[in-house]
């Protein structure tokens, strides 16, 4: 099927057949048909002869060829022997005569006028029947002979009238060949037609899939779909709109389609697929190029591109020249855009084209070019990796590689980066060298594998009792070997690090800082251990200035660390307040945040930052920046890091009280990240897993959960102190509360022991007041309540205090501490403690003879802990008043004071005294939060009260009923 050739067709018709202007005798008419390499030329000479304006032509053809094109008259025995034309007698055969007339051999050498004449007698006889055609296909191929027999014949003929002779050729480029004088003086006559085929248009590829879909020819008039139109452009895209390539990439994309499919319904990105058909049209299209067509593109499938040109050259042993040529010829066939190839199918057959001794040479040969250009060291390094080649005998190539691996791993190539590595260890001159590799290889497993990073991390424990690390890299791998538990083999290598360092350089006093206050935040056990040991080393790098990035990273772990000494370890004097300093600690780790692309080099400060806004009491800051990041890196992210940013977050949740998103965004890290893989990290998420299946009631699952084997070496680390207070709020809600003391009091004895008493960590001390309370022991209760009270509880653990105070204290003194608790965990956030404290007050206001405000409260705490998770909590309540949704109010009778507002205030004020959240009641009412604002500032006027919990119970309508 030709598509956009129409005018070209007519044009060369009109010419050779003579309707186009009179010509003079002896200027032959000769028609010329060009373009790149497989554009449609031949097919074009095709349809231009089997027009019936040339059917009372006679007709010659022949057809050049580069195996043949040293055959003397080869060319001239094609034409002389057409099978179209009758036979005019025996020829005497043209070679055989030509080397009896002088043994001619080189296209130099004159043709005998014997064999000029005997072409010219034959085109007379043909003539004198008609007007005669010639046409000669690839004629660049023709032998120097023949071309000189034709230039000679036609100054001989007219080239209209009866008797006329034309010509047509069709011609393509040759690369490292100038034409020979005889073609120059064939294609240069007076007058001639010269006819370029280009590539299609988009619209003619579309008109193209159009017709292929109708199984008939092409019309002018595009008629496809979008879908089509969409097909169309990708098509163009990837063949640069060459003929042989789109047709190849059309069959490819129907022979993959149902029998009822259209033309358009492509890959859902829209992308063509790389076929047999396509690939091969490609290959063709390459080796048609020239003797270097084929050996220029692997050289350019191997480098990636054409850039620079005279590296290209020198790998595949060709001149710049004819490279240059090549590259022209290619990118003009479609092929090459911009010096790289189109279709990453097509460079991956080429590359394939090499067999695996031309690679073995090839690779090593580009990496070596390459490195000595300075090219960056990921295209070295895809050379030395592109054929599972063995490590390269290189001083250069260890660096080479392992700085690769690190711009892989900042791109998130984690696979390439770790190959990298692994071929680097393989090519090390030296132990020490060795060793380097390996540290940072078993960093990137932990991103890859990481059920295979504790294995490399053991194999470089000897490595460190060897001295064959640098002291900045042992440190580095101290915390590897503590995340594992191997708590000895750390204390050593502090141990050998701080009796062996000199004095530090910027390197090794960041990491001695940063490993200070990991060993400070998250290891305080072995704190301990080598506290004194690591102290003067500690003193010196504290004087030595760091570099810029080296900054963050030990402000967010500065900032971690005062988020959880708080109040144990501040003055509350004439120092900066405890208030004070977690407002400068979360403001420096929002501003780290604010300033840092989430990288694999930057992930600890990250972490740290949102923890020490967690542990500061900045939970809303701190859940924003948790959501941003966890949007950046599920797409991108190894399962590792993001299994640890989903557990921060699920922290984060379960102190909203959101326990269905905690027990979820907690499962699916496990997932990500196999229990196996967290080392003594495996407190972090089975704390959040036990509190949130036993404040939703799933008890079984709970107790799973805790009989799960953990390290014992955990409880020496800060995930330890998580999971005893997690465990011991399991123990106390099934009814085990000598069980819940002992992990209550053991946990708030290290945490003081450890100087990181906060209750933002773990509030102990009411965990210690409700198991008292359990055991009915009310001293007790209001002991570690009030102390926990007086201590730097925010609104969230005071308002849990209260609650916890309120069930030792009197009946006529628990709705004000209910109350009060009430508000304060209103104002925190943390919905399912807020449906315990109403519960409570629900049922006091119940003992104190109040049914409505007890009906009230206890509606209120059923709607909030269904909305949490709190199934067990929820199905008490319920139960009540079987039947019911949820407990109702009576009627009641409309006091004065509210019977002047109106049908909206009165909507916004009964969700808001149910305990919608403003944001929650302009979802449910369709308005922006501002208009909830200002009606309730108008109902707190006109009812006047203060405070939300004021608003009274003759405004609470069923919400089934508003909106």
């Amino acid at each position: 099927m030709l598509v956009e050739r129409n005018g070209q067709i007519a044009d060369l018709v009109a010419f050779t057949s003579g309707q186009s202007a009179g010509t003079v005798f002896g200027s032959s008419r000769t028609a010329v048909i060009s373009g790149p390499v497989a554009s449609g030329k031949t097919a074009l000479l095709h349809r231009v002869l089997e027009d019936r304006a040339l059917a009372e032509h006679g007709l010659l053809t022949a057809v050049g060829s580069p195996a043949e094109r040293s055959i003397p008259f080869g060319v001239m025995e094609q034409l002389l022997h057409d099978p179209r034309q009758p036979a005019t007698g025996s020829p005497p055969p043209l070679l055989t005569g030509a080397a009896g007339l002088g043994g001619l051999r080189t296209a130099g050498e004159p043709v005998a006028t014997e064999v000029l004449q005997y072409f010219e007698a034959e085109l007379g006889r043909m003539s004198a029947r008609g007007p005669v055609l010639i046409a000669v296909d690839d004629v660049q191929y023709a032998d120097a002979q023949s071309l000189q027999v034709l230039s000679y014949a036609l100054r001989r003929f007219p080239s209209s009238g009866p008797e006329a002779v034309s010509v047509i050729v069709t011609i393509g480029a040759e690369v490292r060949r100038r034409p020979p004088g005889a073609l120059e003086e064939l294609l240069h006559p007076i007058q001639g037609l010269h006819v370029r085929v280009g590539p299609l248009s988009v619209a003619g590829v579309e008109r193209l899939l159009v017709a292929r879909a109708r199984g008939g020819e092409p019309g002018e008039g595009p008629a496809g779909t979008a879908a089509t139109a969409r097909l169309a452009g990708a098509l163009h895209a990837a063949t640069g709109g060459n003929p042989l390539l789109v047709h190849g990439l059309v069959e490819d994309h129907f022979s993959h389609e149902r029998p009822s499919a259209q033309p358009g319904d492509g890959a859902a990105d829209g992308s063509p697929g790389a076929g047999e058909r396509f690939l091969r049209s490609a290959l063709l299209i390459v080796h048609r190029v020239g003797a270097d067509g084929l050996r220029v593109a692997q050289g350019i499938a191997l480098l990636g591109g054409v850039s620079p040109l005279s590296l290209l050259a020198r790998l595949v042993e060709v001149e710049e020249r004819a490279v240059l040529q090549v590259v022209s010829a290619l990118a003009d066939a479609g092929v090459l855009d911009g010096g790289r190839f189109r279709h990453a199918g097509v460079r991956t057959a080429v590359v394939e084209s090499l067999d695996d001794e031309a690679v073995t040479r090839l690779r090593p040969r580009a990496a070596r070019l390459l490195y000595k250009d300075g090219a960056p060291p990921l295209l070295v390094a895809e050379q030395l990796l592109g054929h599972a080649m063995t490590p390269p005998d290189e001083e250069w190539a260890p660096q080479v590689l392992a700085d690769a691996a690190r711009e892989a791993m900042a791109a998130q190539r984690v696979d390439f980066a770790v190959s990298c590595l692994r071929m680097a260890e393989g090519c090390c001159r030296s132990e020490r060298e060795r060793a380097q590799v390996r540290i940072a290889l078993a960093r990137f497993i932990w991103r890859v594998t990481p059920s295979a990073w504790p294995r490399q991390v053991r194999s470089l424990t000897g490595t460190v009792r060897a001295g064959q690390l640098p002291a900045a890299d042992a440190l580095r791998l101290v915390g590897d070997l503590l995340w594992n538990g191997w708590t000895d083999d750390a204390v050593t290598a502090v141990r050998h690090v701080a009796g062996t360092a000199s004095p530090p350089d910027a390197e090794l006093a960041a990491e001695v800082l940063w490993l200070r206050s990991v060993l400070a935040s998250t290891f305080p056990g072995v704190l301990e251990r080598v506290g004194t040991t690591l102290a003067p080393l500690h003193g010196s790098a504290a004087e030595v200035p760091v570099s810029r990035p080296n900054e963050s990273r030990l402000a967010a772990a500065a900032a971690l660390h005062g988020a959880l000494v708080g109040g144990a370890g501040r003055d509350g004097g004439g120092g900066t307040s405890p208030a004070r300093e977690d407002v400068r600690l979360s403001d420096t780790a929002d501003r780290i945040l604010a300033a840092l692309r989430l990288t694999e080099e930057t992930e600890p400060t990250v972490q740290a930052c949102l923890l020490a806004l967690v542990y500061a009491d900045r939970l809303g800051t701190a859940t924003q920046w948790a959501d941003r990041l966890l949007a950046e890196v599920t797409a991108r992210w190894p399962a590792s890091s993001t299994a640890i940013l989903r557990t921060v977050r699920a922290h984060m949740a379960l102190r909203h009280g959101h326990l269905t998103q905690a027990r979820r965004l907690v499962e699916e890290a496990l997932e990500d990240l196999p229990p196996h893989c967290w080392g003594v990290g495996i407190g972090a998420p089975l704390s959040v897993l036990i509190e949130a299946c036993t404040a939703m009631g799933d008890h079984e699952a709970a107790a799973e959960v805790v009989g799960r084997p953990v390290p014992e070496e955990m409880f020496a680390t800060r995930y330890g102190l998580q999971y005893l207070y997690a465990r011991g709020r399991h123990e106390l809600e099934t009814g085990r509360p000598h069980a819940a003391l002992r992990d209550f009091t053991t946990c708030g004895r290290l945490m003081r022991r450890w100087g990181m008493d906060r209750s933002t960590l773990a509030p102990w001390r009411v965990g210690v007041a409700e198991a008292s309370l359990a055991l009915g022991s009310h001293d007790q209760v209001e002991h570690f309540a009030r102390e926990q009270l007086t201590g730097d509880a925010g609104p969230r653990v005071r308002g849990i205090a209260l609650h916890v105070l309120a069930a030792a204290r009197p009946l006529g003194e628990r709705a004000p501490l209910l109350s009060e608790a009430v508000s304060l965990l209103q104002s925190s956030g943390d919905r399912y403690e807020l449906s315990r404290a109403l519960t409570d007050l629900g049922q006091a206001h119940k003992q104190l003879g109040d049914p409505v405000q007890s009906k009230l409260h206890t509606r209120r705490a059923w709607r909030i802990a269904e909305g949490c998770g709190a199934h067990k909590l929820r199905q008490s309540l319920q139960s009540e008043q079987p039947g019911q949704a949820a407990p109702k109010a009576p009627e009641q009778p409309q006091p004065a004071a509210t019977a002047g507002l109106t049908d909206a205030e009165r909507r916004v004020a009964s969700l808001a005294a149910q305990g919608y959240t403003n944001r929650e009641i302009g979802a449910k009412l369709f308005i922006t939060v501002s208009t909830v604002e200002q009606h309730l500032t108008r109902v707190y006027r006109k009812i006047n009260i203060s405070h939300r919990r004021d608003l009274p119970v003759s405004l609470d309508i069923d919400v089934a009923h508003i909106a």
